[in-house]
């Protein structure tokens, strides 16, 4: 009678992920209007090296006065240096090298589709986090989905003859933040203190930038350049870094990386509502599969 009473007291599994699902979800909206506003800024007289500068001159030194605030817990120099390389503004700059070689098309199924599935296997092999049933179907599911997104793009190529070279480097650049994941993870770091470690390292790259690029174009389009420090400073270098380390500190790191698939099915949306890009009927089924994918991997749980 104890045990059943205790059963029933006890909160369904499936109901305590809604709340870091919906914080997953809400970061992966919020990095698909990377490429619509990385566009913006480099037709508007920004460079790569200018949206660097930017994001986190920012981010940064938010991201640090919140940590002076909550403290580096168990987070050593170290590892602050590895989550920061990882997921900080070398893996800003890996991404940016990567799409001067490629197309933003391939940026946004190749980068998330890696994350995707090195997330899941660096989960096993580093953590002993087995994928279950929910993670392989929901997997599978995002598979299809990407491919209907993005089978033309790809298949199409882009970039010219050294697009290669950019796919290789979006395929690490998502492995980096799979493993960002998992070694968070493994050291038991908070989402926030692992969000904010990471963005006010980012800061010892500022000095290095301007010393190389100078401060470049910001002063010759200011408007665009506002419009990236609200953007890529705020919301995708601050919020959404934060939404995603807590979700990847609740859900683990294997169904966590579920979630980044989100990206190209969200990143064709929004090139077809503010871009005006075309859309076709079989890209719109793939946004659905990713997404159908993402909740059947995300919140399929054993009770």
């Amino acid at each position: 009678m104890q045990e059943s009473q205790e059963t029933a007291r006890r909160p369904d599994v499936a109901a305590t992920d809604r709340g870091p699902v919906a914080g997953g979800v809400l970061a992966m909206v919020l990095f698909s209007g990377n490429f619509a506003c990385t566009r913006h800024g480099l037709e508007n007289g920004l460079s790569i090296a200018d949206l660097v500068l930017i994001r986190y001159g920012v981010s940064g030194p938010l991201c640090l006065l919140v940590l002076l605030r909550i403290g580096l817990g168990g987070v050593t120099a170290g590892r602050a240096a590895v989550l920061t390389s990882l997921g900080g503004a070398p893996y800003f700059l890996l991404t940016a090298a990567a799409l001067f070689f490629t197309s933003a098309a391939h940026g946004s199924i190749l980068n998330p589709g890696g994350t995707m599935v090195c997330g899941a296997l660096l989960a096993w092999l580093v953590l002993g986090e087995k994928p279950g049933a929910g993670v392989l179907l929901g997997a599978a599911i995002l598979v299809a989905g990407l491919a209907m997104i993005g089978g033309g793009p790809l298949l199409e190529g882009g970039g010219g003859g050294h697009a290669w070279i950019g796919d290789l480097l979006l395929l690490w650049s998502g492995f980096d933040w799979a493993l960002f994941g998992v070694l968070m993870r493994r050291w038991r770091l908070s989402g926030l203190r692992t969000a904010c470690v990471m963005g006010a390292c980012s800061l010892v790259w500022l000095p290095v930038h301007l010393l190389i690029f100078g401060l470049g174009g910001i002063f010759d389009a200011p408007g665009a350049a506002a419009i990236q420090a609200g953007y890529q400073g705020l919301i995708a270098g601050w919020l959404a870094i934060i939404l995603y380390s807590r979700a990847v500190e609740a859900l683990g790191p294997s169904r966590a990386a579920l979630l980044p698939p989100l990206v190209p099915a969200l990143g064709v949306f929004w090139a077809w509502l503010l871009l005006g890009e075309r859309v076709s009927a079989l890209q719109v089924a793939g946004m659905a599969t990713v997404i159908a994918g993402m909740l059947v991997g995300a919140l399929w749980r054993r009770r």
